[in-house]
C-alpha cells in the first residue's frame, strides 16, 4: 500500500479527499441537518485541505527530482557514539552528496533544504550491514515517516544515516565501491 501511495501521489490524494468530504459531510450533517449547508461547509473545509496537500506533494517531488539531477540524496544523520547530550540522539536534516567511499554531508533546513552551516565530509571506511525501520523513539525530531536507518564507520566512529529505502540503496551501491 505504501508503494502504491508513493508511485502514485495524486491519485492517492484524490481518493483521500474523496474520503475526507464524505466523513466532513456527514459530520456537519449529522450536527445541522441540512444538506446544503453540510455540502457547502465539507467543500470548502476539505478544499483548503486538497490545496495544502498538493502543494506538499509537488514540493516534495521537484525536491527530490532535483537532488537526483545533481546526484544527492536527502538523509538524516547522527552520531551514536558521541557524548550524550550532545548529537549522540539527535538527528540532522541534510543533503548528502555520494562518491565512493565519502559523504559529502551538507545541514539544511526546512523543506526547501536551505543551507545552514558548513558541509561536512565523512571518510567511510565500513558499511555495517542491516538496516532498521525507524521507530517512535528512533524518530525523534524526524518529521517523515518510512523511513529506514543504517550504521556506517567512518574515520571518526560510527555514523548513523536514515533516509527513505530507495536511497539507502543508492547510498549503498556508491559507498560500496
Amino acid at each position: 500500500m505504501k508503494e502504491w501511495v508513493r508511485q502514485h501521489p495524486y491519485v492517492a490524494l484524490a481518493v483521500g479527499y474523496i474520503l475526507l468530504f464524505v466523513f466532513v459531510t456527514g459530520m456537519w450533517f449529522a450536527v445541522r441537518h441540512d444538506l446544503t449547508y453540510a455540502l457547502t461547509t465539507a467543500f470548502v473545509w476539505t478544499l483548503f485541505y486538497w490545496l495544502f496537500a498538493v502543494v506538499q506533494v509537488r514540493r516534495r517531488r521537484r525536491t527530490k527530482v532535483h537532488l537526483e539531477g545533481h546526484g544527492q540524496i536527502m538523509v538524516y544523520l547522527r552520531y551514536p557514539d558521541s557524548r550524550p547530550g550532545s548529537l549522540d540522539s539527535i538527528w540532522n536534516q541534510g543533503i548528502a552528496t555520494l562518491s565512493p567511499r565519502t559523504i559529502q554531508f551538507q545541514p539544511a533546513v526546512y523543506d526547501t533544504l536551505e543551507p545552514s552551516g558548513r558541509p561536512t565530509t565523512i571518510k567511510i571506511q565500513e558499511l555495517l550491514p542491516g538496516r532498521r525501520k525507524m521507530n517512535g523513539k528512533d524518530r525523534k525530531y524526524i518529521p517523515v515517516y518510512g523511513l529506514q536507518a543504517m550504521t556506517l564507520m567512518g574515520d571518526g566512529g560510527k555514523v548513523e544515516i536514515a533516509a527513505h529505502p530507495e536511497a539507502l540503496d543508492k547510498l549503498g551501491e556508491v559507498l560500496g565501491q
